[in-house]
């Protein structure tokens, strides 16, 4: 690991530079008449951004029109899209399609200009009120009125190195940037010793609340073949283990996995040689199971998450 630290630094001080630019204004960040918040994280992936992105469309949608703004990660497209409830993940991306699928009356998009895409936004959705920008603590054109960093619970953000040492995708100081920071998948009752110098920022605990399986179709069972394409898996296994699943086999893939043939091949056959069990996957890899798999399956479901933010202000906004 020592010998990644060169090219960590290095890529480090490339990104402090953008960074500067921007700081300094000699790249612009743009404002916007509306409310924007930005959800994002520090590290590459795993913090939980959907199901915290899907809270805060919870917690506005009866007092805004809101309008969520992804680029789309995992997509085979390029450039701006609405995301419709039909399409497929390989379109749109399997997060933006879980969150559109879930909240039809809100406009879904992806884009990697957020700049470009709000801008197309506010113009053909007048009524929109509020964006929410999943993803984006690093896409620094946009300037939102309050930015939200997530960190897990297991791996904090100060307890990690910039890539490729480790997992940040900057310096660990960027936190301060951030209206408040979000601690994810928090045990009931956390006991975290958090630096000085961050406990100085608006801190929340938010912890996973796993949600019944949803039947696609057949039984349910507690008998089950996992798919996940997460990652990190690991809380997700700990609840099972604890509701009394047996879990028969467990295809673990990476995060964002496209599924091929090979891989519904093997996931067919492991079905047909485990007698009364069901083949349980996350919602969010539902979405791109669902093409290759559903039909083939006698008995499938996934299993939705809320996350919960412990003493959650009154009102983001007024951060």
């Amino acid at each position: 690991m020592k010998l990644l630290y060169p090219f960590a630094l290095l890529y480090g001080i490339i990104i402090g530079i953008r960074n500067l630019l921007f700081d300094f204004n000699l790249l612009k960040q743009e404002q916007f008449g509306i409310p924007i918040i930005s959800i994002g994280n520090l590290n590459m992936g795993g913090s939980g951004k959907t199901p915290h992105v899907e809270y805060f469309i919870n917690y506005y949608k009866e007092k805004y029109n809101i309008a969520v703004i992804s680029r789309g990660y995992g997509r085979k497209t390029k450039g701006f899209r609405y995301v419709n409830s039909s399409d497929l993940a390989e379109l749109c991306g399997d997060e933006p399609l879980q969150i559109k699928r879930k909240f039809e009356h809100i406009v879904m998009a992806v884009g990697e200009k957020r700049v470009d895409a709000i801008r197309k936004i506010t113009l053909e959705h007048p009524k929109i009120n509020l964006i929410l920008l999943d993803d984006a603590f690093q896409h620094r054109f946009v300037k939102p009125s309050v930015s939200i960093l997530l960190t897990d619970y297991s791996k904090p953000f100060w307890k990690d190195s910039i890539a490729p040492a480790g997992k940040l995708r900057e310096f660990s100081f960027g936190y301060k940037r951030a209206t408040a920071i979000i601690i994810t998948k928090c045990p009931q009752n956390p006991n975290l010793s958090i630096p000085k110098n961050i406990n100085s920022k608006p801190i929340y605990y938010s912890h996973i609340n796993y949600q019944a399986p949803v039947l696609v179709h057949g039984a349910l069972s507690k008998n089950i073949i996992l798919i996940t394409g997460i990652a990190n898996p690991n809380p997700l296994l700990s609840y099972l283990n604890e509701k009394g699943y047996t879990i028969r086999h467990h295809f673990n893939f990476s995060d964002h996995h496209q599924f091929n043939n090979s891989d519904s091949l093997n996931i067919v056959k492991k079905m047909n040689e485990t007698l009364e069990c069901m083949v349980l996957t996350t919602e969010k890899d539902y979405m791109r199971v669902v093409p290759s798999l559903k039909n083939k399956l006698p008995n499938l479901a996934y299993m939705p998450i809320h996350v919960a933010i412990k003493d959650a202000p009154v009102d983001w906004l007024t951060l």
